[in-house]
């Protein structure tokens, strides 16, 4: 292949890759207009249905305030449900400064309403 024709090649794979993220915003737009005036899905059990979504939820939001590997030493985790609210709590393993990572998710919504460690 001639040094002309790598030029080429090269410049047609980046203008493919610039247009498959300009796509992946085109599409991200594209929903966000189709969605003005649909009703939402509401499952009836909830948006956290059960404690495992809760777990996931729950490290998934604590993994970038803690660390993954913090998160990850406080296996296994646990949760509760109470008046619909989970509580996510973290296990202390005898490793770093102590206590556990605690959150609480609103089973209809998933919104989260609190999340901390404890000392």
């Amino acid at each position: 292949m001639t040094f002309r024709r790598v030029i080429l090649a090269c410049a047609l794979f980046a203008g493919v890759l610039r247009a498959q993220s300009s796509g992946d915003q085109d599409r991200v737009e594209y929903a966000r207009r189709i969605i003005i005036g649909l009703k939402t899905v509401e499952p009836a059990d909830g948006y956290v249905p059960d404690a495992s979504a809760a777990i996931a939820i729950g490290t998934a939001v604590l993994a970038p305030i803690y660390g993954r590997s913090t998160i990850d030493a406080e296996q296994p985790w646990n949760a509760g449900l109470k008046d619909g609210v989970w509580t996510v709590v973290g296990t202390f393993n005898g490793r770093g400064n102590g206590g556990e990572a605690i959150v609480q998710i609103n089973k209809k919504t998933g919104a989260v309403l609190f999340v901390g460690h404890t000392m």
